[in-house]
């Protein structure tokens, strides 16, 4: 076998070679060359185990940096177990990331590992880069936070999301999640909203423990404003700002693209004060387009999962929405529930969570739509309850001096008035 790197005539092409001639590992070496892994690897480089013996002993008193860097990864559940190993999992685009972490981390022992197994579902073999470490060098572990910088990097290089300039953050819902958003208020005036709990994937292993991988309950945070946004990033920057690959996802000038997603639901409605057959019950489909525009995130490739956006939509707009009478859905829709005022009501469903909303398009019929772009989330927040589009919602409705004309003859008021 022939290196396609240095020309080198091989018997076999290994990780060995690789590093002392090009610096790169066998997926790396792979995907440069747009090669199976299949083509490369040896009968006895897949489904290999290892023993804990091969791991050296660890620091008894490892240092703060390396205490707050694990808390970190504990906190975004990014240590899992499998078998006797805690280990550490990331994508090959995040290698570099691993790696940083690495020079801490061997404080508890962990070593770096690409591991090649064949999986079942792709029918192919597949590497895995894992930092692991025996599970044992890990008892007594207390999670803390200690050095918020360092912690709140490591939370946004493995949780955190960045659209139309606000930081998201997924995290568990338990008392250090809960210490920690505290912290930031209390520490350095960073406001984070908790929004709806959302379901994620666990970021176990494939061929982990029974439900590693099945939807838990997360709570979804976003900075309340730009201004939280900016200050949470300037706290983590003289971190963040070194943590190979996470930095690009914060920081990189990265092309800005749109994507849209379909969804559909069934409702009824009738249009109050209308002279026309609509003012009847009546149902029908309605074909929802969702479009998103923002940058490219470089370690995924995405502007955002589509996995996450129709979860999204489908919780803070479909299940409410779907099968029902709209004009009993919302005080917004009781009186009109046209597709325009629909489309507002839809777009005031999903800007907190997507901010970098561009536009929301109901399709009411194939010949009838509606295409609506409203205020970004900013300018939302600073908008004035006096919205002549929430007439029925002001709270001054009913104030006016004209109403003290209602009571001209109470016992009116009584009668049933029929045609």
């Amino acid at each position: 076998m022939q290196c396609l790197e240095c020309s080198a005539e091989l018997e076999t092409l290994d990780g060995k070679h690789l590093q002392h001639c090009c610096g790169l590992t066998l997926q790396e070496y792979a995907i440069r060359h747009h090669m199976p892994l299949d083509l490369l690897l040896s009968s006895d480089q897949i489904n290999s185990v290892e023993s804990i013996n091969d791991y050296a002993s660890v620091l008894a008193n490892p240092s703060s940096r390396a205490q707050t860097l694990l808390s970190a990864l504990l906190l975004a559940e990014s240590l899992q177990q499998q078998g006797e190993f805690s280990l550490i999992e990331n994508g090959v685009r995040r290698l570099e990331q691993l790696l940083w972490y690495l020079q801490s981390l061997r404080q508890y022992g962990f070593q770096f590992r690409q591991e090649y197994s064949y999986d079942d579902d792709s029918h192919r073999v597949i590497a895995k880069n894992r930092l692991k470490t025996p599970s044992g060098y890990l008892q007594g572990m207390t999670p803390t936070v200690l050095d918020h910088a360092l912690f709140s990097a490591v939370l946004l290089a493995e949780v955190g999301e960045f659209h139309a300039g606000y930081v998201f953050l997924r995290l568990p819902k338990n008392a250090l999640a809960e210490e920690y958003i505290e912290g930031l208020r209390n520490n350095f005036q960073i406001r984070c909203k908790a929004l709806d709990a959302v379901l994620g994937p666990n970021k176990g292993p494939k061929n982990g423990p029974v439900g590693a991988r099945e939807q838990v309950e997360k709570q979804l945070y976003r900075t309340e404003s730009l201004q939280d946004a900016h200050r949470l990033l300037q706290l983590v920057e003289p971190e963040l700002g070194q943590i190979p690959c996470a930095n690009e996802r914060f920081y990189a000038d990265v092309p800005v693209a749109m994507i849209s997603k379909e969804l559909v639901f069934d409702s009824a409605h009738f249009i109050s004060d209308h002279p026309g057959k609509c003012e009847n019950l009546h149902g029908g489909r309605y074909n929802l387009h969702v479009k998103i525009e923002g940058r490219i995130d470089p370690l995924d490739g995405f502007v955002i999962d589509y996995g996450y956006l129709k979860s999204v939509v489908k919780h803070r707009v479909i299940d409410q929405l779907d099968h029902q009478t709209l004009n009993y859905v919302n005080c917004d829709l009781a009186w009109r529930s046209s597709t325009e005022l629909l489309n507002v009501f839809i777009w005031e469903q999903l800007i907190d969570y997507l901010p970098g909303l561009l536009e929301v398009q109901t399709y009411e019929t194939t010949q009838s739509y509606c295409v609506y772009r409203g205020p970004k989330l900013e300018e939302m927040q600073k908008m004035e309850e006096n919205n002549p589009l929430k007439y029925f919602a002001n709270q001054s409705l009913g104030k006016s001096y004209l109403r003290g004309l209602l009571d001209d003859n109470p016992a009116e008021k009584l009668k049933l008035v029929s045609d």
